[in-house]
């Protein structure tokens, strides 16, 4: 159970405040009512340096490394795509690196928010070797994708989505991804619909997509249950 904020054609400059509010989210984002607050898990950092993914995890809250992350993106300038991921563990390993989102592969990252209970039915579809005993269900869920035989990351994602669907315990599958050609959206949740949300907006000439609105002059638009979005990322 996670925040997450994707921006394609990030420049630092512009979308700075942004990154802070959506590093605030720590602190102050929604959770469901049985939950305490705070998003305080760990983070994940991923974002496309001349068309390399580059990758920054970590378990500790985002609260006291907010100054790393700002700094990593200061550095980094612009990158075609910048997504960053605060984690809320739905298990019982606070606070690892190893679990921290995003898992990736060669140039495709992924995110989730939300828990695939049942994931273990998911493991003997995956083709990929050196899959850890101890991974989790989001590291489950992404293996699965990249194991699909369709030459479209988009596609596999959605035979998996739809497998997931039909035949596993799941409370959300809202998920970010990427190849580094195109940024991929989903949302699907089967409780908790304010909780488990996905908010789109365009300004000026980047898409961003939050777990929750970060600019009220700007004009958030809820994604649909069950909508996917694919976005074609500038070289």
């Amino acid at each position: 159970m996670c925040r997450v904020l994707g921006v394609t054609n990030f420049e630092h400059v512009k979308h700075q405040k942004i990154v802070e509010r959506f590093c605030d989210l720590a602190r102050s984002g929604v959770v469901m009512d049985e939950d305490p607050p705070g998003h305080e898990d760990g983070w994940g950092l991923a974002f496309y340096l001349e068309g390399q993914l580059v990758v920054h995890k970590s378990g500790i809250n985002l609260l006291e490394e907010t100054d790393k992350v700002i700094d990593i993106l200061s550095t980094l300038k612009a990158s075609p795509l910048m997504i960053l991921h605060l984690r809320k563990s739905a298990w019982s390993d606070r606070f690892s690196t190893r679990h921290a989102h995003p898992f990736h592969l060669d140039n495709t990252v992924f995110f989730h928010n939300g828990v695939v209970y049942d994931y273990q039915g998911l493991l003997p579809d995956i083709t990929l070797p050196g899959l850890g005993t101890d991974a989790l269900d989001t590291e489950v869920f992404f293996c699965h994708v990249m194991s699909d035989k369709a030459q479209d990351l988009g596609r596999s994602f959605l035979n998996t989505a739809t497998l997931i669907k039909r035949k596993h315990r799941y409370s959300a599958m809202n998920c970010l991804f990427s190849d580094g050609v195109k940024l991929f959206a989903y949302r699907d949740y089967t409780k908790e619909p304010d909780y488990y949300s996905l908010y789109k907006t365009f300004s000026d000439n980047s898409c961003l997509i939050s777990s929750e609105p970060l600019d009220k002059k700007m004009q958030w638009d809820m994604m649909a249950r069950e909508e996917f979005l694919t976005i074609d990322l500038d070289a």
